[in-house]
């Protein structure tokens, strides 16, 4: 049995052979029909999972579009008197960007699962999509098709503990949620399942969410790592208990360039510079010391 994302992937092959063969219909397992529509009569997705897009990266495929025009069309289902888009979303973008009032689409006749699951699939071939927004395009699936987790992760080409991992992000707290909803990338599937269990390791804890959001404050701030989160959370609810000060360190990654040069480890009492030395001439050691010194100095006399 052919999979949903195995079946999109030969749709969009046969797309981009658009220009050597005929228009004609094409019938695979739903009708398919190929012709050119007014922009303003798409409405978008209610399926789309993806909560950024990169302005940027439409711009430069806006420009691509202008000079060669558009090769693969998107895919599209006629709802009433409208179209509503299931994939190409960064194409439609890409057109409005340059102000066309038309573009080719593919119309397929899908019943609402069938275009859910292609919406998905759609995005989930793309690897800048974040586990957030891949776990928002699940939860938006019908009930039904969410029942038998088995055989969607089957379909949409991933395995079942990934599934469950995605499936995390629900039992978050509403405050963690609605930063997710402005930056995905913040939390990754493995922390959310860190976090998943922390909350339930301590569900009769009356200051568990109190000490997670307080961890989640010192993610945001970028004094924690997200893979860190939830044993933060822990040592934050423990010392809390205890009244003993946290006795943990903070790691930041120093770099530039999309190149990781060294980090800045700190506790309560210490800070550590590591550096590798092949980013470093003899001279820039020398002004990393005298810098190093006269910060120290700085901060003496203003204590």
């Amino acid at each position: 049995m052919v999979s949903t994302k195995e079946l999109l992937a030969q749709r969009l092959q046969q797309n981009t052979q658009k220009h050597q063969l005929a228009q004609k219909e094409h019938v695979n397992d739903v009708k398919e029909l190929r012709r050119n529509v007014q922009i303003n009569d798409i409405q978008p997705s209610p399926n789309q999972p993806r909560k950024v897009f990169n302005q940027n990266d439409i711009e430069e495929l806006a420009a691509s579009i202008e000079e060669i025009g558009l090769l693969q069309p998107i895919a599209v289902r006629r709802l009433h008197d409208k179209y509503e888009l299931i994939a190409g979303e960064r194409r439609l973008r890409a057109h409005q960007f340059l102000n066309k009032n038309i573009i080719e689409v593919i119309v397929i006749d899908a019943s609402d699962e069938d275009v859910a699951l292609l919406t998905l699939a759609e995005n989930l071939k793309r690897e800048d999509l974040t586990d957030y927004e891949i776990y928002v395009g699940l939860n938006g699936l019908d009930e039904k098709l969410k029942k038998n987790k088995q055989k969607l992760a089957k379909s949409l080409g991933m395995n079942r503990e990934d599934m469950y991992k995605y499936l995390s992000f629900e039992k978050l707290p509403k405050e963690l949620i609605d930063d997710l909803e402005q930056q995905p990338a913040l939390l990754a599937r493995t922390a959310a399942t860190a976090v998943k269990k922390f909350l339930s390791d301590y569900v009769e804890h009356d200051f568990a969410k109190a000490a997670l959001l307080e961890a989640w404050q010192k993610l945001l701030n970028k004094e924690v790592e997200q893979t860190k989160l939830a044993l933060f959370a822990e040592k934050i609810l423990k010392s809390k208990q205890t009244k003993q000060p946290i006795k943990t360190s903070i790691v930041h990654k120093i770099e530039y360039d999309g190149k990781v040069a060294g980090n800045i480890k700190f506790d309560h009492s210490t800070l550590k510079v590591s550096l590798k030395m092949n980013e470093l001439d003899e001279k820039s050691l020398s002004d990393l010391e005298q810098f190093l010194k006269n910060l120290l100095i700085k901060n003496k006399k203003s204590v």
